[in-house]
């Protein structure tokens, strides 16, 4: 299951891919990768379609920034034992730029420091929402740095013990 994985796209978990249908080749409920469109509402592609330049019909364009969505099944599979949590994904890629490999705490730093008052510029699809198995996995925002800082925000305990680490 190692495949080569784009630079456009952040590898995360999700419990199943159940009513997920690619939009290039139309497969359902598929196994394996998933790559969710950062820009387009409701657009997914299969690992196949993404590896293969597909973008289906409409305004989607391959460099539009993918978030990668494993279901536990293949998270279990790739990481062969690993621990890992479906609840805790391992890495988030920005819609505005496309940049990958960030936690949410370090997307949400990314966003502050590198788009500003940018972030409101155009509407994302936020990748924590649709990456968690209880988030909207379409959730459109014009102002992706206010959504971050307003629904992703740490616990205010876990801001203390970072605030004191800091000298």
């Amino acid at each position: 299951m190692a495949r080569h994985m784009s630079r456009h796209s952040g590898k995360i978990f999700n419990m199943v891919a159940a009513g997920v249908s690619c939009d290039a080749c139309g497969k359902g409920g598929f196994s394996g990768k998933r790559f969710k469109c950062l820009l387009c509402y409701d657009f997914d592609l299969c690992s196949d379609c993404h590896e293969a330049g597909e973008t289906g019909s409409g305004r989607h364009s391959t460099s539009h920034p993918m978030q990668c969505i494993l279901t536990r099944v293949d998270a279990d599979l790739y990481y062969g034992g690993e621990s890992h949590s479906v609840e805790t994904p391992l890495s988030f890629t920005c819609p505005l730029c496309a940049q990958l490999g960030f936690s949410e705490a370090q997307l949400r730093d990314h966003v502050t420091k590198q788009h500003g008052e940018s972030a409101s510029a155009q509407e994302v699809i936020c990748p924590v929402c649709a990456s968690h198995p209880s988030g909207d996995p379409n959730h459109l925002t014009d102002d992706f740095l206010s959504h971050l800082t307003m629904e992703h925000r740490p616990p205010r305990d876990y801001e203390l013990v970072i605030s004191s680490l800091t000298p």
